[in-house]
């Protein structure tokens, strides 16, 4: 898009929030895109906005500042970078997108009925409850073999497979409401972290909220894991001491599900990875994008940065610079651990399980159970590479997508 001092822009309705002292957030809620800028910067969104030109506004700005602003270069990058832009000149150059959030019939007043302060402290009570039933008893502490509730293992992978999603669904359910608690819509759909397969909420606009009033809708799904969990081993040991009666099955679920809520809770300490944790971890430390600027810190010390991406690292405040020295390690360690886990683990077992499941399948007839069990157990396996396959490849469009579209705005 070729631009010139005549060039008369119109913005997209951006959002804003007094960052700090020096600098406001300001930003498009339906992509979730936001920058912080100093004051002078939005001034100038705001000019170009009701109409002035760009040699205008430049004229204007020089006589504030007594010296020159590149106000042609700024346009530029409203247009391709950060997509604030609408129309140059009466011409649509970044169209709106329309969002539905999720589940928008939920009411503010419910996700504040259920996370507040009161409502995080019953749901730590449950969990320190259960945690102590554990500690004093011994006898609750999650193993792997719980993950069995039946003889059938067909029985026991289906189970297992849809208690995982449905509670996995609840995760992000609390994360949804607590976001919409304070005022912020969201979405829930599949992703993946390095390579896991996850599902996640998409609360990206929880940026126009004040930092600290940020952590409930970051620390909402471990809340209900930990209660879940702390609920589950009440209910269990209320069943051994006789005070209610538990069918074997409902006991053997009950610990089945046990075991998915502790491995879904230890999944958020790895911090490596964007987390519910990582989340409030850049949140404490106030940096505004530690992952993306981790990965570039990194990559200077393996080659030298493109002049885009030293300008980007220069635009890093200096404290998010020392989290990042040390966070790096984190980072770089946490990253080749998760690999190892995901090929030596996850990868291998799955492969040794289909393969029993081929070998026990190889001489069982074409109509019989046998047969047809064994390829929904395969299928079963096979869900969590799927989707981190479609994730990948998901991503790997939006950013050549991204990168077209851009060199098309800059007319390169």
């Amino acid at each position: 898009m070729n631009i010139s001092g005549n060039s008369i822009l119109k913005m997209h309705p951006l959002a804003r929030r007094a960052e700090n002292e020096e600098g406001i957030l300001i930003g498009r809620t339906d992509i979730s895109n936001f920058i912080v800028l100093p004051a002078i910067g939005v001034e100038i969104i705001d000019m170009l906005d009701e109409g002035k030109s760009i040699h205008e506004v430049a004229t204007i700005m020089e006589e504030q500042l007594g010296e020159p602003v590149d106000v042609l270069d700024f346009a530029q990058d409203l247009i391709a970078s950060y997509q604030f832009v609408y129309m140059v000149d009466g011409e649509v150059v970044n169209e709106s997108v329309p969002v539905v959030d999720h589940f928008s019939w939920i009411k503010q007043s419910t996700g504040q009925f259920f996370f507040n302060r009161v409502a995080f402290g019953v749901y730590g009570i449950f969990f320190i409850t259960g945690l102590f039933i554990c500690l004093f008893t011994g006898k609750y502490i999650p193993v792997y073999s719980d993950i069995f509730v039946s003889s059938s293992v067909t029985v026991s992978v289906v189970v297992s497979f849809l208690a995982t999603w449905v509670f996995l669904f609840f995760h992000e359910m609390a994360h949804l409401m607590a976001a919409r608690s304070l005022g912020i819509g969201s979405r829930i759909g599949l992703g993946h972290r390095l390579v896991f397969a996850v599902a996640e909420t998409n609360m990206s606009n929880i940026v126009l909220v004040e930092p600290q009033r940020r952590y409930r809708a970051f620390l909402a799904g471990m809340s209900w894991d930990a209660m879940f969990m702390g609920i589950g081993v009440i209910l269990l040991f209320a069943n051994d001491q006789g005070w209610l009666t538990l069918v074997p099955f409902m006991a053997a679920f009950i610990r089945m599900l046990n075991v998915i809520l502790l491995m879904a809770l230890a999944f958020q300490f790895m911090v490596f990875m964007q987390t519910d944790l990582y989340y409030v971890l850049a949140t404490k430390f106030q940096c505004s994008n530690l992952m993306v600027n981790t990965r570039l810190f990194l990559k200077a010390k393996f080659r030298s940065l493109t002049q885009d991406e030293q300008e980007e690292w220069e635009y890093v405040a200096d404290h998010e610079k020392r989290v990042i020295r040390w966070y790096s390690w984190v980072y770089l360690i946490g990253s080749v651990w998760g690999i190892w886990f995901f090929v030596q683990y996850q990868l291998r077992m799955a492969v040794d399980f289909i393969w029993i499941i081929a070998d026990d399948m190889k001489n069982a007839p074409l109509h019989s159970w046998e047969f047809w069990d064994g390829i929904m157990l395969i299928l079963l396996v096979l869900v969590p590479f799927l989707i981190l396959g479609w994730s990948w490849m998901r991503a790997y469009r939006q950013r050549r997508s991204e990168r077209e579209r851009t060199k098309s705005l800059q007319g390169t």
